[in-house]
């Protein structure tokens, strides 16, 4: 409501000029209006209301004065520029004035006809020292010329090659061209989603580009834009986390141009199998993994993010492999993974990698096999060997070579690793024989509790002269009887 005395007060022409001072930063705009049109407010306390009240400050008594008293003083000439009251030829004549402030006045009057806003274009005064003075310079000219609502479609893609701030003012003008607001959002800048999105006329197509951008925001601005449309809206909820988003909306989400909104695809409990393989192929190191730990990843999903990870491994410096090292050995702890995933993974040719293969219960007896020739010279060696030797898939001729590779390698884990080629239920018949007659107590030990060791070799072991070993090898008798 306003206020009637302190309104009173503002028009009043006895108002002493303190009050009026104070009136000017009055909250409501119809105070600081009568007090702009008060002929005895000072010249300091006009110029600053005259950027919010331009037609007032013309209007009042005092302003003929002080145009008759000093026509070219800056307050007269910038008040002129303000004021839509102001002639056409005397806005001419104001345009041509080598002075920033009144320029802008003059380029954001909306009387200022366009062949004016043109010439300021192609020819701006010069305002600065600097001679070499480029576009930057014509910064906050260029803007209020864009935001004009005279200004035309050439101007605005005339001055689309500038600053930042003219951009962003051009994206939020409603006389621009949809190319324009295309390009513009297309671009990773959420400043400039912000103004395309504050643009009443960008079309829906253009609104649903912006909400790859993460920002409760711009998705704000797009909730209440009069252009906004069903498909948006869903966007919008599908990033929020909210139920119900559409097979058709994840499918074509997953082709978005901005990783953040891939991502999402990839992580959605909704998204199909089909999808997914599509996204474990995606150029961003962060989607794959998603999709990969979607529940609904199929082999085939697995396979693609296998490839993804050893072209990232192969692609980086030796200092950012260890990521997709530590990737791969996660994956080969998954269910679905097929022989074609190990396969990948293996050209890597890393350790921890190979050693999570060679403990696999998906690898194969014939890549297990083959991993028996790998080699690593390192004290970690031997527990690549044990966990080869502890896969139940290891085949016999396997176990043959590991058992000559363990015995010479000279580690404390050594006979450690004798331990599992003892147990192994496919080592050969004949190993289990020389651990049967091993100077070793826990070695024979080890053989007594294979399940798949000869009757004539427990009963052999039955009589040991160690109790622990016969005492097993007769229980191991009784269960078979």
């Amino acid at each position: 409501m306003l206020d009637d005395n302190d309104f009173a007060l503002a028009s009043a022409v006895d108002t002493s000029v303190v009050v009026l001072e104070e009136l000017s930063l009055h909250p409501q705009p119809e105070v600081r209006e009568a007090v702009a049109k008060n002929p005895n407010t000072p010249t300091e306390v006009l110029l600053k209301l005259g950027k919010e009240f331009p037609d007032a400050i013309t209007a009042n008594p005092i302003f003929n004065l002080l145009l008759l008293e000093n026509p070219e003083s800056h307050f007269v000439r910038l008040s002129l520029a303000r004021s839509t009251t102001t002639s056409e030829s005397a806005i001419a004549q104001l345009s041509k004035i080598e002075d920033e402030e009144i320029l802008c006045a003059v380029a954001g009057n909306p009387k200022t006809p366009l062949h004016i806003l043109e010439q300021l274009v192609e020819n701006p005064p010069r305002f600065c020292d600097d001679e070499n003075a480029d576009e930057s310079d014509f910064d906050e000219l260029f803007t209020a010329i864009v935001q004009n609502p005279n200004t035309s479609e050439s101007l605005l893609l005339k001055l689309s090659g500038g600053s930042s701030n003219v951009q962003m003012a051009i994206a939020e003008n409603p006389k621009t061209p949809l190319s324009l607001l295309n390009k513009f959002a297309d671009w990773r800048d959420s400043s400039m989603h912000q103004a395309i999105a504050r643009n009443p006329q960008a079309p829906s197509a253009i609104l649903e580009k912006l909400l790859g951008e993460n920002t409760q925001e711009i998705r704000d601005l797009v909730k209440n834009h009069p252009n906004v449309s069903e498909t948006a809206i869903a966007i919008i909820n599908f990033i929020e986390g909210k139920p119900g988003t559409s097979i058709e909306l994840l499918e074509r989400l997953a082709s978005d141009r901005r990783a953040s909104v891939r991502r999402l695809v990839a992580a959605h409990p909704s998204t199909p199998a089909k999808v997914l393989e599509k996204l474990a192929q995606d150029t961003d190191p962060n989607v794959p993994p998603q999709a990969a730990n979607n529940p609904n990843a199929t082999s085939t999903v697995l396979e693609f993010f296998a490839e993804f990870l050893v072209k990232q491994h192969q692609r980086v410096s030796p200092s950012n492999q260890a990521i997709y090292e530590r990737s791969a050995v996660q994956l080969l702890r998954h269910s679905k993974i097929v022989p074609k995933v190990l396969e990948n993974l293996l050209q890597m040719n890393k350790y921890d990698v190979v050693s999570a293969i060679a403990s696999s219960l998906r690898t194969p007896p014939t890549m297990l096999l083959a991993l028996t020739d790998y080699q690593e010279r390192s004290s970690s060696y031997i527990h690549f060997l044990r966990n080869l030797a502890k896969n139940p898939n290891t085949p016999s001729d396997a176990l043959e070579k590991l058992y000559l590779k363990i015995n010479q390698t000279q580690h404390p884990n050594t006979i450690d690793g004798l331990h599992d080629i003892a147990s192994h239920p496919n080592t050969p018949v004949h190993l289990l024989e020389q651990f049967a007659v091993h100077s070793r107590t826990d070695l024979r030990a080890k053989v007594a509790k294979n399940v798949n060791i000869p009757i004539s070799i427990l009963e052999r072991l039955s009589n040991d002269l160690e109790d622990r070993v016969s005492r097993i090898a007769k229980q191991a008798l009784k269960e078979r009887a």
